[in-house]
């Protein structure tokens, strides 16, 4: 049996159904009342009838919390196994960003040592370069990018485009709610580029710290069970080339589903993954 909030509901409505079936046999009006003596007025048959009821429901239950155990242990294996993808991941970058540094400063201090102005320049430039990026890197960590949030057009006043900031606003706490993200800070939000008629404009939103972009991107499949949000979807704030390069996995991955569509394909690790599909 697989466990689901649906199944809980629907068992706890069987088993209240019962105890109001129970409670109308042998005329009583609260739960408290049932004990032996009010019991004791029910005939042999209808007696059997509850218990075997009874039985089957609770057979029903112990197989609900068994389901419902493995569940709970399946996801906390995912949020360990998620947990060390991104340690893994934030080690890597520094070790690229202590690389890139160790690098540059190597440079500058071969130039300093030769006395070379006009490459003294240029490696100071590097270096500079080298922060920003990674400064630039530390702020795109914090932001994640909502596509497909109807759009509208906005006029040249002010208060109009207050209003469609708001809305914007309203429409990523909406999607925070749906994929059980209500602890999650957003810091600011607003459309990318110019509006057009034909295109839909993503929304870039900025987010108090980059765990908060990992969770919401971790449950952002929920989003596809909401009749509201089942066209939207999240992403990170990645840069041109890191755009390219994802397009090319999904390119990838849409013709392997094409061969072969028993699996349940993914893109994890900058690499096109795949398991059996339940």
């Amino acid at each position: 049996m697989d466990f689901s909030v649906e199944l809980l509901h629907s068992t706890e409505k069987k088993l209240n159904a019962e105890i109001s079936r129970l409670m109308k046999a042998v005329k009583v009006s609260t739960v408290s009342d049932l004990n032996s003596n009010t019991l004791g007025k029910l005939q042999k048959a209808p007696s059997n009838d509850f218990l075997n009821a009874f039985v089957a429901l609770l057979e029903s239950n112990m197989s609900l919390c068994k389901a419902a155990a493995s569940s709970i242990d399946e996801m906390k294996s995912k949020v360990l196994d998620t947990q060390n993808q991104l340690i893994h991941r934030q080690q890597d970058e520094l070790a690229k960003v202590k690389d890139t540094v160790q690098t540059e400063m190597k440079s500058w201090a071969d130039v300093a040592r030769k006395n070379d102005k006009q490459n003294r320049q240029l490696t100071a430039k590097s270096v500079k370069e080298a922060v920003k990026a990674v400064s630039e890197e530390e702020e795109r960590s914090k932001n994640i990018i909502v596509y497909g949030v109807t759009d509208e057009e906005e006029t040249e006043t002010d208060w109009e485009g207050v209003l469609k900031i708001d809305k914007a606003s309203e429409t990523v706490k909406s999607i925070c709610e749906v994929t059980d993200c209500l602890n999650v800070e957003v810091q600011s939000c607003s459309r990318i580029g110019q509006w057009k008629s034909d295109k839909i404009r993503p929304i870039k939103v900025q987010l108090r710290t980059s765990s908060d972009v990992d969770l919401l991107l971790r449950r952002a499949c929920k989003l596809k069970s909401s009749e509201e949000f089942s066209g939207v979807y999240l992403a990170p704030d990645r840069t041109p080339e890191q755009r390219a390069a994802h397009n090319k996995l999904v390119q990838q991955m849409k013709e392997l589903i094409i061969k072969d569509s028993s699996k349940h394909y993914f893109i994890r690790d900058d690499k096109v993954r795949f398991t059996d599909k339940k």
